[in-house]
């Protein structure tokens, strides 16, 4: 009988899949676990599938704990993330302490997701790890990274470790094109820009940066500098990124209609939408963040596929393929190609430290006009 469950939409970790539904069906849980790997390989897809089987042994997604769960409904469910993109906050982990030493609502499980556990602040990460030290009953701490180096080793050792990889490119395919109903001349793209992480390739194949693809080429290539170009590049980047924020807004909205519809009445159904409201707040802040990124990484990409031809190298190495023979034309020095590159990664530092995306696009083209 085929599986329906929510672990069935989990692809390419068939054996982490079956570790964890072994500790679920041997009722061998832990304290606490940490998910880490690449970004963008279903870490956090898979944290809330176990956090929904540790409630519900299948993980069927339709029950009540399980909706509850994937809404961010559910009484003994927390779920804590960056503040917009940067870290988690001493006063978010001080909340989830007071929270998880409340009273159950229901008999089984409390369990937390820490999504980009990397990203606490130490003075968080410290006190995170007081409650590890001497844990709760029945409380499970799922903490998500995708930079261990950013993790505390006395955190890490207080965790049952589970290794996520990347997924293979057939695999990424598949899920865009079969999954996401993307065009197969789209996904493959996506793969290849993505370096095959599914959640950056899903990113980049809905977010409309690929349909800026040809006009960033055009104006790289062109042998004259334009400034009004730069400057209409930079604020179509930042459209792209804005139109992708507000579509997941909608989407969002209908999320918090049908999560309001399971408490309504409840009495607290007003802080169960106040949370929601804010975690997607924090959501579209990342998703928008990562698009202005994704941005700088297309065009670093049509760069390295300059410099891959001026080697003379197999096409089939380029990412953006089929704009080769615009590539081609582009009459720019290696030294230039190198120097070009170095102004991005200048600008993704930028971006980092929350500079106005507009006027980093803007600067990042005018210098890259300079350059070559």
């Amino acid at each position: 009988m085929k599986d329906s469950s929510l672990w069935e939409q989990i692809k390419g970790h068939d054996k982490t899949v079956n570790l964890l539904r072994g500790v679920i069906d041997k009722k061998r849980l832990t304290h606490a676990y940490l998910f880490c790997g690449p970004r963008g390989v279903g870490k956090a897809k898979t944290a809330a599938t176990f956090a929904a089987a540790i409630n519900c042994d299948q993980a069927c997604g339709t029950c009540v704990s399980c909706r509850g769960i994937q809404n961010l409904t559910h009484p003994d469910f927390h779920y804590i993330s960056p503040e917009g993109t940067q870290t988690i906050l001493l006063s978010q982990v001080t909340d989830l302490i007071k929270k998880i030493h409340l009273t159950k609502q229901n008999n089984g499980y409390r369990v937390i997701i820490i999504d980009d556990a990397h990203k606490m602040l130490p003075v968080a990460a410290n006190a995170l790890l007081k409650v590890l030290e001497e844990p709760p009953e029945r409380v499970v701490f799922i903490l998500v990274a995708s930079d261990m180096n950013n993790v505390l080793s006395t955190i890490s050792s207080r965790c049952q470790r589970v290794n996520f990889s990347a997924l293979k490119v057939e695999v990424v395919r598949d899920i865009l094109i079969n999954d996401l109903k993307i065009s197969k001349d789209k996904a493959d793209l996506a793969v290849m820009l993505s370096g095959g992480m599914v959640g950056e390739a899903m990113e980049i194949a809905s977010s409309g940066l690929l349909k800026v693809r040809k006009t960033m080429v055009d104006a790289i290539v062109a042998e004259k500098p334009d400034t009004a170009r730069s400057v209409e590049l930079a604020s179509l980047l930042v459209a792209a990124a804005k139109k992708r924020t507000a579509k997941i807004k909608k989407d969002q909205e209908i999320e918090v209609k049908e999560a309001m519809s399971f408490v309504e009445g409840s009495r607290g159904a007003a802080t169960i939408k106040r949370n929601l409201e804010t975690r997607h707040h924090r959501e579209r802040a990342r998703v928008e963040h990562r698009c202005y990124q994704q941005a700088l990484v297309l065009v670093a990409s049509i760069y390295r596929d300059l410099l891959v031809l001026k080697e003379n190298a197999d096409e089939k190495f380029i990412a953006n393929v089929d704009l080769s023979f615009e590539l081609k034309s582009a009459k720019i020095e290696r030294a230039q190609l190198t120097s070009a590159l170095a102004n991005i990664d200048e600008a993704k530092q930028r971006i980092e430290q929350n500079v106005n995306p507009l006027l980093a696009f803007e600067n990042l083209f005018f210098t890259l006009e300079a350059v070559v």
